[in-house]
């Protein structure tokens, strides 16, 4: 666990987010912790993981709204299914 200055809470909140950053899709969690970790640029992750850099803001963005409600509710994360609707 990373080493954290500050209380309990702190700590509480650092295990949290490891913890959530586990439950998220490998595809989700590769692309968060590339950006917002390694502090990659969106076409830099997308030229390391092989993909346009749309899936790697679509990634990131499910990523970082499905770990935002972990870290409000503690519910685990769960895929959710869109529907997709047909335009003409």
């Amino acid at each position: 666990m990373p080493a954290s200055g500050g209380g309990q809470e702190e700590q509480l909140a650092v295990r949290d987010l490891l913890t959530g950053l586990q439950l998220l899709p490998p595809d989700q969690r590769a692309v968060l912790l590339l950006v917002a970790v390694e502090e990659m640029t969106y076409a830099e992750a997308a030229q390391v993981l092989s993909v346009p850099i749309g899936t790697v803001m679509s990634r990131l963005s499910r990523g970082r709204e499905s770990l935002r409600q972990y870290m409000e509710t503690g519910q685990p994360i769960t895929a959710k299914r869109c529907k997709l609707r047909r335009v003409k």
